[in-house]
């Protein structure tokens, strides 16, 4: 049903007695007087770090200083790995990390995730080989991933959508057999854990975002998690321009330094990392309670094993068994002042930017299609009251019902 389907165009408003719970677009009042945020950063206290950027004014010392040195050290503790190394942002993690692991040729990616993921393809000259995602999880899907190797594949660059760990064990045999670079896009994963064991560890590299819109904040920056010691070497250099400390570039680098201003307010929000983790657990569990069982109503699944930071919550709707479109769900949303988006619609393969890279005889992208064509994200942050999730889920059901003719 759209928004000129007979069911909603033939149901004037006029006819109907409107009470409390009517939808404002039929009529009613807002659920909101004032428009909710649709995020809101999670911060630590003002107290302390006032002191402390006042400190560094003083000093002069803003960049490749000590408190980037301390905020990768607690970093690498929490996300148990041996390195950790800042950047200015999780792209430029990205693709520094291409450029340091020296690949070549084809990489292997969704199409359903951010489109930065696979800008940092473009800026190394890598050609983005389009995959699928899996249907439940809507990370890559690993049998998608095998189908998809040639001859000129020299990496795999894994996404975990809203922080849901990716089917890591599989993508690991994977790239094992074929020799390929593992890589992951962990933007939105830094609190996840997978069986367990914190996010950050697998593959070559994984790369963590900590713009406001994550679960650790610096204002902006990223933060590259390894194993390898060498590469997080390389890497250090390649932040600053390729310089290891002799003026004497081995490779080109950019200006990719972390401020110490960044790495203060991260080093003080990663103490509540694990708090606003569980706290959007709660508020999409009880999403996931008024939503989850309705029919034409969808959840992104997590395996039981792992736990999401659940950076975004989102529905996908499938109009024909809901009774209502995505898009008339959304304007309706938001004449209740419930701000809503849709999360990665259009996907990469139907940009513009990346229509080349898209072979549909080699694959579909079925699932990519329907998830970003049905998909709808809802507010979601540690200050959202659970009481207001719970008259946004009701509200949808209101309004599907207002919709049908049933109030």
């Amino acid at each position: 049903m759209t928004m000129n389907s007979p069911a909603v165009a033939t149901a004037p408003v006029a006819q109907r007695e409107t009470t409390p719970n009517t939808p404002a677009i039929f009529g009613g009042p807002p659920l909101f007087a004032e428009p909710l945020p649709m995020v809101h950063p999670e911060l630590p206290p003002a107290e302390g770090l006032l002191q402390q950027f006042g400190q560094m004014l003083e000093s002069g010392r803003l960049t490749n200083g000590e408190t980037v040195d301390r905020l990768e050290r607690a970093a690498a503790r929490y996300l148990d790995v041996p390195e950790c190394v800042a950047v200015s942002s999780c792209t430029l993690g990205l693709m520094l990390v291409e450029k340091c692991l020296g690949l070549s040729g084809q990489v292997i990616v969704p199409s359903f995730t951010f489109f930065a993921t696979a800008h940092s393809l473009l800026w190394n000259g890598l050609e983005p080989v389009l995959v699928d995602c899996d249907g439940e999880s809507w990370n890559l899907a690993p049998e998608r991933v095998l189908r998809a190797i040639g001859p000129r594949t020299s990496a795999i660059l894994a996404v975990h959508i809203s922080g849901n760990p990716a089917a890591a064990g599989e993508l690991e045999e994977i790239a094992h057999h074929a020799q390929l670079r593992l890589i992951y896009d962990a933007a939105h994963a830094f609190g996840s854990s997978r069986q367990g064991a914190p996010v950050g560890g697998c593959g070559g590299a994984e790369v963590f975002s900590l713009s406001p819109t994550k679960l650790l904040v610096a204002g902006e920056g990223g933060l590259v998690a390894t194993q390898d010691r060498e590469l997080a070497r390389t890497l250090r250099a390649a932040r600053n321009y390729g310089n290891e400390g002799d003026y004497d570039c081995r490779l080109a680098g950019l200006n990719a330094r972390m401020t110490e201003f960044q790495a203060a307010l991260g080093l003080a929000a990663l103490p509540l990392v694990d708090r606003h983790v569980e706290r959007r657990n709660r508020l999409a569990a009880l999403y996931e309670q008024y939503l989850g069982e309705e029919p034409g109503l969808s959840v992104q699944q997590i395996r039981p094993q792992d736990r999401s930071a659940r950076k975004d919550f989102s529905i996908v709707i499938d109009e024909a068994r809901f009774g209502v479109s995505r898009d008339f769900l959304r304007q309706a949303l938001e004449k209740e002042n419930v701000p809503v988006r849709s999360y990665f619609d259009p996907p990469l393969h139907r940009q513009r930017l990346y229509l080349r890279y898209y072979f549909p005889e080699h694959d579909k992208l079925e699932n990519s299609e329907r998830i970003s064509r049905g998909v709808l994200s809802l507010p979601l942050y540690s200050r959202l009251k659970e009481a207001d999730v719970i008259r946004i889920a009701r509200r949808i059901l209101e309004i599907r019902d207002w919709a049908a003719g049933r109030w």
